[in-house]
């Protein structure tokens, strides 16, 4: 069973799902990877937040319709341009990624739920 701190990570690259699961330990969360939002439907019910790469996002209908829910708390890696955020539920995060964002993002939900 997962923590209230756990995070739910999305994305097709290892590399970047292991930098957020070390950015995130650090601060004491528990990231659960995953390589696509089939894979993590289950735990993103039972998570402070979802971390997604717009990858994600572009491909899979099924993640597009979840940032539609106002359930979900999710943060978006987003392609490198500054974006304003779109709606109380959903942060976006520029790549290339800096730790302190990704940890403030997450904050963001976590606080919203305590």
């Amino acid at each position: 069973m997962q923590t209230p701190q756990s995070i739910v990570a999305i994305a097709n690259d290892d590399a970047l799902l292991r930098s957020l699961a070390f950015a995130l330990g650090v601060e004491g969360y528990a990231v659960q990877p995953c390589g696509s939002w089939q894979a993590a439907r289950d735990l993103i019910p039972l998570s402070a937040c979802v971390i997604v790469d717009v990858d994600i996002c572009r491909k899979d209908a099924d993640a597009r319709n979840a940032l539609l829910k106002p359930e979900n708390r999710i943060v978006m890696l987003t392609d490198g341009r500054p974006q304003p955020d779109v709606a109380a539920t959903i942060r976006l995060i520029p790549k290339p990624l800096d730790g302190g964002d990704i940890v403030e993002g997450v904050r963001h939900f976590h606080r919203a739920r305590t």
